[in-house]
């Protein structure tokens, strides 16, 4: 089962850190109660912030996710400041449709079928097809949707999984978790992350710090922080009329 899959991909993978907490509560264990959530989740309503800030600026990019497994979903994407622009994939069951990627030719919207070739594609191929025509593919929405190709690029990228115990958060106690992240697994330590889950197995919060060098335009480092919001309910109901191809 993918839920099972999934929930193994943590537990076997994770470098483990987790000596000075107890027993009973591990990074592995609370991240694999996650994973197991959400893949077996049947429908999932909400929202999830982004704001980037780098030098005194900041983005934001709102996604707005609905999903009724197998192959209805709905995500919209807004982003705000200077450049600001808009993304829409949304599947009704029989047809899906996303933005044209930048740098393609042809129209402004590629639909397609969700059944092709004799197979239906699950909210998480139709996903996974409009990589490209994203505004914001995170780890948020990864975790929420469970391809399990997603799944392992997120967990390559945390190269240590570190336990830090309950802390506050909007009022709540809930779980920290936190490590060393990089892009992929041969790419050196570029910053930190952290995670934060309630007693449930809902992913709250994720954090990303990074530091970049980039030659030939500045001699200093540029200290980038991500940070993502999740308000997304599993087992909410969903909106039916959102699921219109257009």
């Amino acid at each position: 089962m993918i839920t099972t899959a999934i929930a193994l991909l943590v537990t076997i993978q994770a470098p483990q850190q987790d000596g000075v907490v107890p027993q009973k509560t591990g990074a592995a264990q609370i991240m694999s109660k996650v994973f197991g959530r959400y893949a077996s989740a049947q429908s999932i309503s909400g929202t999830i912030k982004m704001a980037q800030s780098a030098k005194n600026v900041t983005v934001n990019i709102l996604s707005e996710l609905q999903y009724d497994r197998p192959s209805k979903i709905y995500l919209h994407q807004t982003r705000d400041g200077s450049k600001p622009r808009q993304w829409l994939l949304v599947s009704d069951g029989k047809l899906f449709a996303y933005d044209r990627p930048e740098g393609v030719l042809g129209r402004d919207r590629f639909p397609e079928n969700v059944t092709q070739n004799g197979i239906e594609q699950k909210i998480s191929d139709i996903y996974v097809a409009s990589a490209l025509s994203l505004g914001d593919m995170n780890a948020m929405l990864d975790v929420a949707i469970c391809h399990p190709n997603r799944l392992n690029i997120l967990r390559s990228q945390w190269a240590t999984l570190s336990y830090q115990g309950r802390v506050t958060l909007n009022g709540d106690l809930v779980h920290k978790i936190s490590g060393q992240y990089r892009e992929n697994p041969t790419a050196p330590v570029s910053g930190q992350y952290e995670i934060y889950v309630n007693e449930d197995g809902d992913f709250l919060r994720y954090i990303v710090n990074e530091r970049f060098m980039f030659p030939g335009q500045s001699k200093e480092p540029v200290d980038v922080k991500t940070v993502w919001d999740s308000t997304l309910k599993v087992g909410a109901k969903t909106d039916p009329a959102l699921y219109r191809v257009h």
